[in-house]
């Protein structure tokens, strides 16, 4: 019987259960929900899909919301279906993703309105108007003297404070463009609910308003290497409040007019375009190691076109790439066959299109614990928490007992009859 199991063993079986089966037992009791709510289990079970790489949803921003695609079932080929009503309803126009971590996805709209959501237990964090407002110029200057552009944003996880941060970064330009100031970037704690702003170093000029790839800690994003004008590999430790540039691979003498980054398995990944539109693909197996780099495929000329490319994911088999290609397109590419597949998506309303992987998670968007305690349980009381985990799942046992005897005796009254 169950009283006789391990408490371990019964975490270890309900770490393998997905998201919505363990909001149904959340509901089972106060012990379950202690249990299924605590920093501890929810870390287990989020390494566990990790580690198997399951648990992970594709999510389409549509029509001001966002339509989730079961990626774990997903193959190239396969029809994709948008629903009429997304799925989870943002309510804002112009919305665009700022990146996704550990479960939690977070959207912004343009007048710098931010919320950070988990698309699994639908539990959300609402930002307003406060990521891309509030910079100040540290330099001397009249308001009516520089104009501020966005220069890049991002969402990512703090291991040093566990926390999460949304980050926005604006550049100081003068009037008509002539003489660049400074850059700064405003960074927000979901857990403080706090905002901060750092200056960015002046050799490291943001030309792009993309999206940070998350690898490693730390936020990137390709930046001009100021008074060089070469494209530089920027990436932010959220820990440490940290920029550096990340080396980059050796291209082996051709001429890179062009790189995008982004995240394959766990790896950051580069996509160097050549003068010929031909195309290789690194990933960064050991973070920081210039050495680690390895070109993972090749994309030859005249096969894919884009201006602007981001790696969402290996397919399930391993032999394809998911790509978004302009935020417009959606292709799986053959990494050994070197053949291109669109993704068909019905229901789509806008030519515009933003993807992004993410794992289901029961991760709180706030960044703070559900169970809330001030003081540790004691051994006693930690102890009648696994008993009446133990006597839960005992009456769990003799219920399902119960419905399958009750369904045979329907069937044989049905037989009879």
């Amino acid at each position: 019987m169950s009283s006789h199991i391990p408490f371990d063993i019964i975490t270890r079986i309900l770490s393998n259960l997905d998201i919505k089966t363990l909001l149904c037992f959340r509901s089972v009791s106060k012990g379950w929900r202690s249990l299924i709510d605590s920093s501890g289990f929810i870390n287990t079970h989020m390494s566990l899909s990790i580690k198997t790489n399951t648990n992970n949803t594709l999510l389409i921003l549509g029509e001001g919301g966002l339509n989730p695609i079961n990626f774990d079932d997903l193959s190239p080929g396969d029809l994709l279906n948008l629903q009429d009503q997304p799925f989870i309803s943002i309510g804002w126009q112009d919305v665009r993703l700022m990146g996704s971590c550990n479960g939690l996805v977070c959207l912004s709209n343009d007048d710098g309105d931010v919320v950070i959501l988990n698309q699994s237990t639908r539990e959300h964090k609402r930002i307003l108007s406060l990521v891309r407002h509030g910079f100040e110029l540290s330099v001397s200057s009249a308001p009516d003297e520089h104009w501020v552009w966005g220069s890049g944003y991002g969402f990512g996880y703090d291991a040093v404070s566990n926390d999460y941060k949304v980050v926005s970064i604006a550049k100081f330009l003068g009037i008509g463009f002539t003489s660049f100031k400074e850059s700064e970037m405003k960074i927000y704690s979901a857990k403080k609910d706090l905002c901060g702003v750092i200056k960015i170093p002046n050799d490291m000029l943001f030309t792009n308003d993309k999206m940070g790839v998350y690898v490693h800690g730390s936020l990137h994003w390709i930046a001009k290497g100021f008074g060089i004008w070469r494209d530089i590999i920027v990436g932010f430790d959220l820990g440490l409040d940290e920029f550096r540039e990340v080396p980059q691979p050796d291209y082996g003498g051709n001429i890179v007019i062009d790189i995008d980054l982004g995240v394959l398995g766990s790896y950051l990944c580069v996509f160097a375009k050549f003068r010929d539109r031909s195309a290789d693909v690194w990933i960064m197996k050991e973070y920081g190691v210039e050495e680690s780099w390895s070109k993972v495929f090749s994309i030859s000329r005249n096969v894919l076109f884009y201006d602007s490319v981001r790696a969402l994911s290996y397919s399930r088999r391993g032999t394809e790439v998911l790509l978004e290609l302009d935020e417009k397109r959606l292709v799986w590419y053959g990494m050994e066959t070197r053949r291109v597949v669109d993704v068909v998506i019905q229901g789509r309303k806008k030519e515009r299109l933003e993807a992004i992987l993410c794992l289901n998670s029961l991760v709180p968007p706030d960044g703070n614990d559900r169970v809330v305690n001030s003081q540790q349980p004691t051994k006693e009381q930690k102890k009648n928490e696994e008993e009446e985990v133990l006597l839960d799942l005992v009456f769990l046992e003799v219920l399902g007992l119960m419905i399958e005897l009750l369904n045979v005796c329907i069937f044989q009254l049905s037989f009879s009859t």
